[in-house]
């Protein structure tokens, strides 16, 4: 063994601080994906709302033309 093993030791740290450094920035990029794709269904409920509301118009318009 050319290493010691504290030198061991600390190289398993500092593995260890990059792997819960990495898993932090992968659990945010996860929260920022649900939050946008919640958004992303949020708007199409609202465009899908607008469309009824102007098919309903155009047909009440129909009728009275």
């Amino acid at each position: 063994m050319s290493e010691s093993w504290e030198q061991q030791i600390a190289a398993l740290q500092t593995d260890i601080k990059h792997m819960l450094k990495s898993q932090e920035i992968m659990q945010k990029q996860i929260r920022d994906l649900q939050k946008f794709s919640a958004m992303g269904s949020g708007g199409l409920k609202v465009l899908v709302v607008v469309g009824v509301v102007l098919g309903i118009i155009g047909k009440w318009m129909g009728i009275f033309e």
